[in-house]
Order: C-alpha cells, then structure tokens, then sequence
C-alpha cells in the first residue's frame, strides 16, 4: 500500500528539512488512518509540490512534525482542461468535485445559464476546498483544481479564447469527441475549455452567441445526462 497523502498550503522547498501538519490534517493521520510515528507519508501543497516525509510524535496543540526527506514538483496534466459548467443540486456537487480533482482540471468555473435551477453561494467555497482536497488526497493528484467565480457562458468563453484556450461547447448536435480524432489533445490544443450547461440545456441565444466567439460544438452522446455526470464524461474524452 502507497503512503498516504496530507495536504499543507506550505510545504518546504527542498529535503532534508521539518514542517508541521496541522491539528486537522493530523488528525485525520492518526485516527483515520492510523498513522504512527515513523510512518512514511506524502504531503501536497495542491500546486505540484510533493514532498516524502516520515512522521514524528505529536505536539501539545494536537500537530504533527514531519521530517522531509525529498521534494519533488510534479507537472500539470496534458492537455491543460478547464470546466464551466451549471451548479447540480444539493450533494451531486459534491459527485462533481470529487470528479474534477482526479482527473484532473485545472479549473472549474460554475456558470450561470438561463435555465439554470442553482446559483453559486459564498457558503459553497469552503465545502468545495473541502471535497477538493479529499479528492486530491484519496487520488493523489498533485494539483488542486481552482474553483473560479461564477460566469455567464459568453464571458467564460471570451476570457478563455483571449488566453488562447481552444473552447468547446457539449450539445447534443455537436460532433462526437472520437470523430474530431486526436485534433483536441494535439501540441495545438494544449488548453482546452469545455461549457457543460444546465439540464435544460443552453438557449439557443446562448448557444448561437458562445459559437460566434469560436467555440466548437461537441457531443458527448444522445442520452440526457446529468450535469455531474457531463462534467465527468467530458473530462475523462480529453484526459484518457
């Protein structure tokens, strides 16, 4: 069995050297996983640093010294894919972060569509950095996904095309990912952003307007799927 994960914000840029885990991360350590003094670890700082350390006792404030032994950064996925898409209801949010984080976006944006049913709250952030990180933690993947501010579909699109991503937009009468053979995934497409609209679907407006600032039309399938379930099915055409 692998060493378990740990996530710090900070972690030490270079080996041999000594950081403390948090109470809460600590915690998890010792009583979910049951993690002794001596035991080997790996802690993450969700932007590529990963370091190998051992575990020391326990301090009075309930953290954990940790002895650093290498140190190593760890490059973001090929291609660079980033999500927008409407907010699911109630817990299938989570079912939609703890998709993105292991397969690896960089960003999920939540959009808000003319059909869309949920609109993003502040109370939202701290439960999405949450599952994020269990996610990270439980796939081991490096890279915690950013979780940007919510955005109306045409602004998403424009951002990303001014920051030269390749944008494509799922409906049902785009063409399949297979039939635009490996042109996605190809040195010239190396960011991609992908626009997942609510269970009603984009409006035509919003359809025709994200098309006309270049974005291209995919379909992930005939069936209707949930937006968690897009989310997944989109990431998982670019990424595997």
């Amino acid at each position: 069995m692998s060493a378990p994960w740990l996530f710090l914000p900070e972690i030490p840029v270079s080996a041999p050297s000594t950081c403390c885990v948090n109470a809460d991360e600590a915690r998890h350590a010792t009583a979910s996983r049951r993690l002794r003094a001596g035991d080997a670890i790996h802690i993450f700082d969700g932007k590529g640093r990963v370091a190998d350390a051992l575990l020391s006792v326990p301090n009075n404030n309930g953290s954990l010294d940790a002895s650093v032994i290498a140190v190593n950064t760890r490059a973001r996925a090929v291609p660079d894919v980033e999500i927008a898409s409407a907010i699911p209801k109630g817990d299938r949010l989570t079912t939609l972060l703890e998709a993105i984080a292991p397969l690896a976006a960089s960003r999920w944006t939540p959009l808000r569509c003319t059909h869309s049913v949920v609109t993003w709250s502040p109370s939202n952030e701290m439960r999405s950095a949450r599952v994020l990180i269990a996610a990270c933690k439980q796939s081991q993947q490096p890279w915690l996904p950013v979780v940007a501010a919510e955005s109306s579909p045409i602004q998403v699109t424009r951002d990303a095309i001014a920051r030269g991503r390749r944008v494509f937009i799922a409906h049902t009468s785009g063409a399949s990912v297979s039939a635009l053979g490996r042109a996605p995934c190809g040195a010239a497409a190396t960011a991609i952003t992908v626009l997942i609209g609510p269970e009603g679907g984009f409006t035509t407006e919003e359809f025709e307007a994200v098309k006309a600032l270049g974005a291209e039309c995919i379909s992930l399938g005939s069936a209707i799927l949930r937006i968690e379930l897009a989310v997944a099915a989109a990431l998982a055409c670019f990424r595997l």
